[in-house]
């Protein structure tokens, strides 16, 4: 009696112990686009522990693998959303020289952003604060699905964000003050244990910064007060850590994101990249057209500003001209970007796939334009072996689109992240909702 009790209790053990964080997974779609140049049509795509494990036409699927037959669906490796303030609670701190804070301690894993983002094919994003600033942080890369940030986390501090753009006083200033910075890091590096005892630059001196443009009016408030009433001064240890993350760039140990506004910014990035050799990944402004020879002839990797289309005043002339930053761009290492701003007078600058298919109507390639949304920011951020294509070993980071990604009427129907389903279009109880009200609005 004993005996069978316990073996029993052990079949019921095994029963009740839930199943291994990632199943084996297979996805059967009637095309497997890869990102890697390969297309196999039919495909299938095997995921063992989180991972890819082999794509082809003819595998054979084991049987103690889960199937989702996804028909005359395309399978793509989730999008790579390469700069994005969206999940942080607020986008800037109102002190500008912040190197030693990192966005983890800002991310909201229930953000809006996130559910968005699982409705449109992102699966990896480089959460990064946004542009009013100067030395902004530390850059982290999540997952866009999980409970808590630690879950989501796949590097926590792999660039830092530098923007040319002050967000008060002089560009000459600006600018000062950064190599300053950037020189006693150098110091530090080269074994200048004193370089930071030296004053810091930039503590307390912007206190009138007004960021509500970018952050909602969050920027606004002085809980903790400082010089002037603006932000506290950054402790010693801060300051240390601080010039140590700046030393981490110089040389290009750590990825700068640099936020250029205009083509005059790009051409101090590029000197500054030349005397500190930072690893660069430019943000561009609208005005940026300007400088497309110069990054073309640097080949730097560039993510173009949301508004990709538009028209530009001219005062001097009083007219207008038409600027097209995908022609000026177009054969560059150029990447996008979605705007999260709710005052954006349209919304299709809010969704990746949405540039992208733009792309395609100016002239880019399909390939390129797919190209611009998985491996070359996966690659851009340097983690091209785990995410931005369906490769063996990488993450099994998958999305099954009703058709091409690019086409208005497709739809992500289900997405895969470490070879988990974390999202169904038919389960959707919101995306439901909003379909039925545009339904008895018509």
């Amino acid at each position: 009696m004993r005996t069978t009790f316990a073996i029993l209790t052990a079949l019921v053990g095994i029963c009740l112990t839930p199943l291994a964080t990632h199943a084996q997974l297979a996805i059967k779609a009637a095309r497997v686009v890869t990102g890697t140049g390969e297309v196999f049509a039919p495909g299938v795509v095997l995921t063992r522990e989180g991972r890819v494990e082999s794509v082809g036409s003819d595998l054979a699927i084991p049987v103690e693998y889960k199937v989702i037959d996804a028909g005359e669906c395309w399978v793509l490796p989730g999008f790579v959303d390469v700069h994005q303030p969206g999940p942080m609670s607020q986008p800037n701190e109102r002190n500008p020289n912040v190197p030693y804070l990192s966005v983890v301690d800002s991310v909201n894993p229930q953000a809006d952003y996130f559910q968005e983002a699982l409705r449109n094919g992102i699966t990896t994003v480089a959460v990064s604060p946004a542009n009013s600033t100067m030395f902004g942080g530390q850059v982290a890369v999540l997952k866009t699905s999980g409970l808590y940030v630690n879950d989501m986390l796949v590097e926590r501090d792999i660039a830092l964000k530098i923007s040319m753009r002050p967000p008060a006083g002089s560009r000459m200033s600006h600018l000062a003050t950064m190599r300053r910075e950037f020189n006693k890091a150098k110091k530090l590096k080269e074994g200048d244990k004193d370089a930071a005892a030296e004053k810091p630059s930039g503590q307390g001196e912007t206190a009138q910064t007004d960021n509500r443009e970018e952050s909602g009016g969050e920027g606004s408030d002085n809980a903790e007060g400082g010089a002037a009433g603006g932000p506290p001064a950054a402790s010693a240890a801060q300051t240390q850590q601080g010039l140590e993350t700046l030393a981490k760039a110089i040389g290009g140990g750590m990825l700068s994101m640099i936020y250029c506004e205009n083509a005059m910014d790009v051409g101090q990035a590029v000197r500054l990249i030349d005397e500190f050799q930072l690893r660069p990944l430019l943000i561009l402004g609208n005005d940026c057209d300007k400088a497309a020879d110069l990054i073309r002839k640097r080949n730097l990797p560039v993510v173009l500003d949301s508004n990709l289309v538009f028209w530009r005043n001219i005062p001097r002339t009083r007219s207008e001209e038409k600027v097209n930053l995908l022609q000026a761009f177009n054969g560059t290492s150029a990447m996008f970007q979605a705007d999260t701003n709710a005052n954006r007078s349209t919304i299709g600058s809010n969704y990746l796939w949405y540039q992208a298919a733009t792309a395609v109507k100016h002239g880019w390639s399909h390939e390129n334009a797919l190209a611009a949304l998985t491996t070359v920011p996966a690659k851009a951020i340097g983690l091209d072996s785990m995410v931005g294509s369906i490769a063996a070993g990488h993450d099994a980071d998958l999305v099954i689109w009703s058709g091409d990604p690019l086409a208005t009427q497709s739809w992500v129907e289900t997405v895969v992240i470490r070879g988990e389903v974390v999202y169904e279009k038919a389960k959707d109880a919101r995306l439901r909702r909003l379909l039925e009200a545009t339904v008895e609005g018509q």
